[in-house]
Order: structure tokens, then C-alpha cells, then sequence
């Protein structure tokens, strides 16, 4: 029988590799103790598994928000100003407030969560009433910076003072947000290269990154906050690699440095993958190279070859990445996949 001290050594290597959480092994000790798995604690927040009483939760969030913006738009002759700003801005505000009152309680964690919902979906329509009403024009980029700026610096602090997860959450949506409307409002009027899609593309490219680094310092951080690491992660190849592949463009007005750099730049991702032990990486890496193999496929060989034999070329090459990323998952991810 192996020692405590190696027991304990075999723990850390497999938390090191995270190939074990900590739930599984205080489920694991609470077992051998004789309590029964089901009373396992768990992660709270936007990190515990969703249960069918969670999903019906942020539904139910989600049609109040339809039910507001609704009420709203059919009723806005007949609302006079208070009730319209109590209608959203009161709305929003009562629902963050009810979100902390619930989330003092762990086993409520789920109907705190539907709140911070309604309260992150509607408090934007109450600034905007509110801004309306007060006779500032809402329909600016100016106003999108404010509005933003606003709700970020909110939900910024309430991460730092209530250490929730959700606050994180929306902090980032928020900030995403912000990122696009300050950078537009900063530009704006600059010149035609700062009005074409391009400019949105290097944008989202950036913004792709900047997400994959906050996934991975959230990553190992190793606490609650750590399980966002696979959205994040998830949105942000998808941005970076989507805006590269676009950036490219397709002939006769490709860009040839984003093509040849691109097979580059999705190994890189593949490479990343095993590295991270994140199968976001490996999934939308695959789809990309897939994706990469087709346009090439279908812009420079189906002339020379023939679309036929094209597409076999193309097909046989799909198969290859299809084999590599099986190959990669089953012995690098698997384990542990975000």
C-alpha cells in the first residue's frame, strides 16, 4: 500500500495536470467516510453544473427581460417619464439588488444569478430612457461609450466587493463593448481605412487575444473564477482565428501575407491546445484548418486540376485533420477538456 506522503504527492501532480478537480476528490474523501456522493459540496455560482431548475431560472430571467422591452415599446405614448424610467432603470436596479439578497444564501445561487441577468439585460434600456428623458440623444457613439463605460465601472466593482463569478461575467461583456465603441468613437472620421470592415476585423483579431490571456490568467488562478477559462477561450480563437481567415480575403483581392501566415497561426492554436489541455483550442482549430483547406481548395486549384479532383485532394486532406485532432484529444485533452 502506498504511503500517505505518496498518496498525497500523487494528488498534487494530478491537480498540477488538472486531471482532477476538487470536487472529485472531496467527493472521493466524504465516500470513504461513509457520506453519501450526493452530498458533495459543490462550486457555486456560474461554475456548478446547470441543473434542469437552473436553465428554467435564466429562461425565466430572459422572458422577463422580452416582457419588459416589450411593455415599453407598445406603451411608450401612454407611460409618462417616472414610470418609464422605474419601468427599466427601477427595474434593473431592484433586480441587482435582489440578485445579492439571494445570492447570500448558496442554495439560492441559481435564482441570484437570474436576477444579475434581468439586472445586466435591462439596466442598458433604463440609462437609455433615462438619457432620453433628461433630452440627451441617444443614437450617438458618444452615448454607447458612456453607457458602457457606465455599466462596466458598476460591474467591475461589484466583482471586486461580492466576488461573484457573474460579475466577472458581465465585466468582461461589458468591457468587450466599450473596447469596440471607444475605439470607434476615437476614430471615427479619421479616414476610410478606419471605416472599412478591416478595421472592425484587426479589432476583433485583438480582442481575440486579449481574451484567450484573460482565460488563461483566470485559468490558473485555480478557484471559481477559473471555470470561465473555456468561454473565454471559446470566443476568443473563434475572433482571432475568424478575423485572420477573413483578412485574407479570397481572390482576386486576397491578402497574401494572411494566407501564408494563417496555416501559422492555426498550428499555433493546435499547438496551444495540448499545451492548455483546452479543447475549445483543438475544436475550433480543427474547423479553421478545414476551413482554410476548402477556400484554398476552391480558389487557386479548381482550375489548373479540375473541381473534381479538387475535392478529392481537399476531402483526403480533411480527413488528415480529422485523424490529427482525434489523435490530439484522445491523448493530450481528453482528460480535461474546457
Amino acid at each position: 500500500m502506498a504511503t500517505k506522503e505518496e498518496v498525497l504527492q500523487a494528488v498534487r501532480e494530478l491537480a498540477n495536470l488538472k486531471v482532477i478537480s476538487q470536487e472529485e476528490l472531496l467527493g472521493a474523501y466524504q465516500q470513504g467516510v461513509g457520506v453519501p456522493s450526493i452530498d458533495a459540496p459543490v462550486v457555486t455560482g456560474l461554475t456548478k453544473k446547470l441543473t434542469i431548475a437552473d436553465i428554467l431560472y435564466y429562461i425565466g430571467g430572459g422572458i422577463v427581460f422580452i416582457g419588459i422591452a416589450i411593455l415599453i415599446f407598445q406603451n411608450w405614448e401612454i407611460l409618462g417619464v417616472p414610470a418609464r424610467i422605474m419601468s427599466t432603470l427601477g427595474v434593473g436596479v431592484a433586480a441587482y439588488l435582489a440578485g445579492l439578497l439571494f445570492g447570500r444564501n448558496e442554495k439560492m445561487t441559481g435564482v441570484s444569478v437570474a436576477f444579475f441577468l434581468i439586472s445586466a439585460l435591462v439596466l442598458p434600456i433604463g440609462i437609455a430612457v433615462t438619457y432620453f428623458s433628461a433630452g440627451i440623444d441617444v443614437d450617438t457613439i458618444g452615448f454607447q461609450v458612456q453607457i458602457s463605460a457606465i455599466l462596466l465601472v458598476v460591474y467591475l466593482l461589484s466583482r471586486f466587493v461580492f466576488r461573484h463569478t457573474v460579475f466577472t461575467l458581465f465585466s468582461i461583456i461589458y468591457g468587450t463593448w466599450l473596447y469596440y465603441v471607444l475605439t470607434e468613437y476615437m476614430l471615427q472620421g479619421s479616414g476610410p481605412v478606419f471605416e472599412d470592415w478591416k478595421f472592425f476585423a484587426y479589432r476583433t483579431l485583438l480582442a481575440g487575444i486579449v481574451y484567450i490571456l484573460i482565460g488563461y490568467w483566470l485559468d490558473q488562478r485555480k478557484d471559481e473564477e477559473s471555470h470561465l477559462s473555456g468561454f473565454l477561450y471559446s470566443f476568443g480563437v473563434l475572433g482571432f482565428l475568424g478575423s485572420a481567415l477573413a483578412l485574407g480575403g479570397y481572390n482576386p483581392e486576397q491578402n497574401v501575407f494572411w494566407e501564408i501566415i494563417f496555416p501559422g497561426l492555426v498550428f499555433a492554436v493546435l499547438f496551444l491546445s495540448v499545451h492548455l489541455k483546452s479543447r475549445s483550442f483543438l475544436v475550433f482549430g480543427t474547423l479553421f484548418l478545414m476551413g482554410y483547406i476548402l477556400k484554398i481548395t476552391a480558389e487557386y486549384f479548381t482550375e489548373g486540376m479540375g473541381w473534381p479532383l479538387s475535392l478529392v485532394i481537399a476531402g483526403l486532406a480533411l480527413i488528415a485533420v480529422g485523424y490529427m485532432s482525434f489523435r490530439l484529444n484522445e491523448k493530450y485533452i481528453k482528460a480535461n477538456a474546457n
